[in-house]
């Protein structure tokens, strides 16, 4: 509530609860599924460097949405000779976490174990990872899809999977391009303008007693960010608090980056970086780091 009050509500808000279907309805979307890295792209940089020997990859995806965009990553692996063994998924949403793990599951067979853990990188390191751990071997901790362009503080979220991993493990990395790379500012919004998106972007303050009669959606684009503002048309109570018509509440962001900034803020958060590629057509970058 107070988050509705001041007007900023965590993106994570969007994907927890009753709002995970919505998200889950959004993320089977076409215009979802243009915005985000390919997960072709991901998997081939992965093996591109050489880090994880065939046969014994460990992989802790760090937000894998509904699973969709996972096992697509999880197939090029395999196809190109890298198939993964262990996976455990972790987010913010217990119930996000729900649908992942049971559509991987069933695409994994006996091929691959599949557990999941919940964990706010937002607030903190976690433990998770280490009691999942198996053997010497590294663990490839992923944040793909674009992940880091949702959180307030992209440096601190990176710094906290740094300490939830250890020596030899190893960051996959994908963001999207803001600056010369990103198209104009309505080519960026139009992804954003459907229904689908709306009601993902809604649920949470829906979820809080707001009224969806009551809400304007606005899209905008600042300083390299799509921002999604719901705008009271009429004064409200919520909780015992007025809000007045016109109060802004901001329940979505997606920051696009620099090449630079994306390196930068990679080794401040404790990483060496091994290699940054940009997938094709520029609009996006992966980089692969080491623990140090």
């Amino acid at each position: 509530m107070r988050a509705i009050r001041v007007g900023q509500v965590p993106l994570k808000f969007a994907y927890a609860g009753s709002a995970a279907h919505t998200h889950d309805a959004y993320a089977r979307s076409a215009d979802y599924l243009s915005m985000l890295t390919s997960a072709r792209h991901e998997a081939d940089a992965l093996v591109a460097t050489g880090v994880v020997a065939a046969g014994a990859l460990a992989l802790a995806e760090i937000g894998p949405g509904n699973g969709g965009r996972s096992r697509a990553f999880l197939d090029r692996l395999a196809d190109r000779g890298l198939p993964c063994q262990r996976y455990l998924a972790l987010d913010f949403s217990e119930t996000l976490l729900g649908l992942a793990c049971a559509r991987l599951a069933r695409f994994a067979g006996d091929r691959m174990s599949v557990d999941s853990h919940v964990w706010d990188i937002e607030h903190g390191t976690s433990g998770s990872v280490e009691r999942w751990r198996v053997g010497p071997g590294p663990v490839v901790g992923c944040l793909l899809g674009h992940t880091l362009g949702n959180v307030e503080s992209p440096v601190e979220v990176l710094a906290n999977i740094h300490d939830a991993l250890r020596t030899g493990d190893v960051l996959l990395l994908s963001v999207a391009l803001g600056a010369a790379g990103c198209p104009a500012p309505d080519t960026a919004l139009a992804p954003y303008r459907s229904p689908e998106f709306r009601d993902a972007a809604l649920q949470p303050l829906l979820a809080a007693g707001l009224a969806e009669a009551d809400l304007e959606f606005a899209l905008s684009w600042r300083d390299d960010v799509v921002v999604g503002e719901a705008v009271l048309r009429r004064s409200v109570c919520l909780d015992g608090v007025p809000l007045p018509a016109g109060h802004r509440i901001r329940c979505f962001q997606s920051r696009r980056f620099r090449t630079r900034d994306v390196i930068v803020a990679v080794g401040e958060a404790g990483w060496q970086v091994r290699d940054a590629v940009q997938a094709p057509g520029g609009t996006h970058l992966v980089v692969t780091a080491s623990w140090r």
